[in-house]
């Protein structure tokens, strides 16, 4: 890659227009930058880990229903930032986000770069649990005695089929929002596919570049022949009420919240994981008392003050 990390980030920020400072950093420039889009959920958790901690970034928001995560510098971006994650690009689609079950997509996001250490980081999971360790403290959202719980939970969110929720038809009548409604899922795939065959013909002498888009086009021709038939989301939905039986169960036998005793980040995860459901209009999952203690905790995250600023009043972030 002929470019530096500072060049394609250079690139990348004044594509998007230069991005903005969120929180009080001084007259210093924050230590951290993240591009990432409004409406992400993977996006979302990142931003909601930040404002638990009060930590000053760069914003630099991408917006994916006009294609700005398959422009170049975000592809080069990526790139490095898959490297350093290990275990190669995407090469199918399972239907969740997890980098960890299908591996480094190189035109999503959310990235972010610690200046301070010079990295590039991917994977929501990992950045999360990247900055929560370095803030650390009492504000820890990862306790120690509570880690491999809270992990748990953490992944169990990350696998949940957000991408056939938000794309597909549901089963039965079509609750969700009305800019939703006309998706199918495979024509939404098939234009990313699309697009990806666009940059592969600009760029087809740029081996990265070829890379990144080969790879993207795979997963996203995998999910247009796969993931929207009737009987696959079908599947998915009954994963997703599974996913809240299972919730309903832990909030019931504990103190309201997910791990423990006070907030973690399994509290953030599966608090995005509702909101991101009620959007899709799949309250049913939980209320007229099919899981009250779910219908409780929807009500408490509402209020959680770093959710509140990172999604709920963040522009763009609902549908």
């Amino acid at each position: 890659m002929s470019q530096s990390m500072e060049q394609i980030a250079t690139e990348l920020r004044g594509a998007l227009g230069g991005g903005e400072v969120v929180g009080e950093s001084g007259s210093k420039e924050p230590r951290f930058e993240l591009f990432h889009a409004a409406n992400s959920i993977c996006s979302q958790k990142v931003r909601a880990v930040l404002a638990h901690h009060g930590i000053p970034y760069r914003s630099c928001v991408l917006n994916i229903f006009e294609g700005q995560t398959y422009l170049p510098a975000n592809i080069r971006l990526r790139l490095i930032g898959c490297a350093e994650l290990g275990g190669g690009l995407v090469a199918g689609h399972t239907g969740s986000t997890s980098a960890s079950q299908g591996g480094c997509d190189p035109a999503v996001v959310p990235t972010l770069i610690d200046w301070e250490t010079g990295r590039v980081l991917v994977d929501s999971k990992r950045i999360c649990v990247y900055v929560d360790g370095i803030a650390a403290g009492e504000t820890t959202l990862r306790p120690q005695s509570l880690q491999d719980a809270i992990d748990a939970e953490v992944e169990f969110v990350d696998n949940m089929p957000n991408y056939q929720m938000l794309a597909g038809k549901p089963p039965g009548e079509d609750h969700r929002p009305e800019s939703r409604r006309k998706s199918n899922g495979v024509g939404f795939a098939m234009s990313k596919v699309e697009r990806c065959d666009h940059y592969l013909n600009e760029f087809a002498d740029d081996a990265d570049l070829v890379r990144g888009y080969s790879a993207k086009r795979s997963k996203e021709l995998q999910a247009a022949q796969q993931l929207f038939t009737p009987e696959a989301m079908r599947t998915a939905y009954d994963k997703a009420e599974a996913g809240c039986s299972h919730l309903e169960q832990m909030l019931s036998s504990g103190s309201g919240w997910v791990v423990g005793d006070t907030m973690t980040m399994a509290d953030l995860y599966w608090g995005l994981e509702l909101l991101r459901m009620k959007n899709m209009a799949v309250e049913s999952f939980w209320t007229g008392g099919a899981k009250p203690a779910v219908e409780a905790f929807i009500q408490k995250v509402e209020s959680i003050p770093a959710i509140r600023s990172s999604v709920i009043q963040w522009p763009g972030a609902m549908y």
